[in-house]
């Protein structure tokens, strides 16, 4: 298997990985991470999604640690 195919195949896994915990994210760690985003709109949540699929494991992480 060529190097690029791996590596688009790791690409495209990441991305669902991010989908999946951005989902979740936006839903409901979001309010554990910033108190002030109790109560938000649905449009304000869809701003962070693109964000919460991109860094997503930074994003864990953080939720992690105020766990």
């Amino acid at each position: 298997m060529p190097v690029a195919t791996i590596f688009v195949y790791t690409f495209y896994a990441y991305l669902m990985i991010g989908l999946l915990f951005a989902a979740w994210f936006i839903l409901k760690g979001v309010d554990k991470i910033d108190e002030n985003m109790h109560g938000t709109n649905w449009k304000l949540r869809i701003l962070l999604l693109p964000g919460s699929v991109l860094l997503w494991p930074f994003l864990l992480n953080k939720y992690r640690s105020k766990l």
